[in-house]
């Protein structure tokens, strides 16, 4: 299956790594849809790998980029272990302490 990873940042202040697929519904109305990977996260929470969701309308994105080698790895990692706490080394393994929030 093709991968179609793009990292987004929506109006919410999110921050999100998502492998975009095809959904019917989703197209006609507008709707990011795939497997996602919010990088935005508080100290105290864990991030979660998503599978096939309808994450939000394409007018509430207000950035779409290419992942960086390192966040795209963390996706895949993600995608194999479902859950991980947040841990700073973690975060520094995978360059993406700038995606953590203090509010």
């Amino acid at each position: 299956m093709k991968q179609n990873l793009i990292k987004i940042t929506t109006t919410f202040h999110n921050t999100w790594l998502v492998d975009q697929k095809k959904d019917l519904f989703s197209e006609e109305n507008n709707i990011l849809f795939g497997d996602t990977l919010r990088l935005s996260i508080l100290k105290n929470d864990s991030y979660y790998f998503s599978e096939e969701i309808a994450l939000t309308y394409y007018k509430e994105i207000l950035v779409t980029e290419e992942p960086t080698e390192s966040e795209s790895a963390f996706f895949y990692y993600m995608k194999k272990v479902q859950e991980k706490v947040y841990s700073k080394s973690l975060a520094e393994n995978y360059q993406i302490e700038q995606y953590l929030s203090e509010t």
